[in-house]
């Protein structure tokens, strides 16, 4: 009985049926000349704002590198819809309430473990950026890589 069970099975992995599993397969995009490519771990990020549409652009740019995001303002129909269009985590408060500030960390880093990037974007307007805001968003990335450990705060005069 185990000579057939072995000649079975062995028949099985030459047709194919036991072969591995491949396994993702990812699409190698070529850079062009002069581009930098940096690969950023998982990493968590918060955004204190209140212009809806900077909080928009650059919680989706965040999302777009498969960051956790999660965002804090005042407006909870604008907060409750950016939050489901970009898959982000909102927070009803005012980012200019420490206490309520340190009870949004406490809880994502329950969530999380930890919050890696803080981007505070507060009193600026999606206006001041024009398309620039992404561009925002990939040097806040850059200098928060851990890798880097170039400066532990970034102040942008726009």
């Amino acid at each position: 009985m185990a000579d057939n069970y072995l000649e079975k099975r062995m028949e099985e992995y030459r047709a194919g049926k036991l072969a591995p599993k491949a396994g993702k397969s990812y699409v190698v995009r070529q850079r062009k000349a002069g581009e930098f490519v940096v690969a950023f771990p998982p990493m968590s990020v918060l955004v204190l704002c209140e212009d809806a549409a900077l909080v928009s652009r650059v919680c989706g740019c965040f999302r777009k590198a498969d960051f956790q995001v999660a965002f804090c303002m005042t407006d909870r129909r604008e907060g409750t819809r950016i939050a489901q269009s970009a898959g982000c985590r909102f927070y009803p408060v005012d980012s200019g309430d420490a206490g309520q500030l340190n009870g949004v960390v406490d809880d994502l880093a329950d969530r999380w473990g930890a919050v890696d990037v803080v981007a505070d974007l507060r009193g600026l307007t999606d206006e001041e950026f024009g398309d620039s805001a992404c561009e925002v968003a990939s040097l806040l990335l850059l200098h928060s890589h851990p890798d880097f450990r170039l400066i532990a705060s970034t102040e942008l005069n726009l």
